[in-house]
């Protein structure tokens, strides 16, 4: 998907901004899902955009920290997490994931443009 005309993805502006210029519709369903899990983890939810290059998920915009507590901003997915061949493949993942040694009950669904090419995709995660 393409963010609106005159957008700018420049600043931090929060996480509903960047929703929106992705298609925040798209995560209605995936939080949703989590609204449960995320009542009993004190309302903690991670949420990830993934641009795709072809080979690589890459977190373009994420609210994940690696292990030595930096932004996991531009990490990859990696290619064990079993969302990744889903992902591969145009199919939502909704399971268990563990990412950056932690584990979450997550789901990642595929953005893809209007020609139906893979674009990237969204996370979105509580912790177990």
């Amino acid at each position: 998907m393409r963010p609106a005309q005159g957008a700018s993805g420049r600043g931090n502006k929060g996480i509903l901004i960047i929703l929106a210029l992705v298609g925040a519709v798209a995560l209605i369903p995936l939080i949703h899902a989590n609204a449960h899990a995320v009542a009993q983890t004190d309302g903690k939810l991670e949420a990830t955009i993934f641009s795709f290059d072809g080979k690589e998920f890459v977190r373009a915009k994420t609210t994940l920290m690696t292990q030595d507590g930096k932004s996991a901003a531009n990490t990859k997915l990696e290619h064990e997490n079993p969302a990744y061949n889903a992902l591969l493949q145009k199919h939502s993942y909704t399971g268990d994931a563990t990412v950056f040694g932690k584990k979450y009950e997550a789901n990642y669904a595929p953005l893809t443009g209007a020609d139906g090419k893979l674009t990237g995709a969204l996370f979105v995660a509580v912790p177990k």
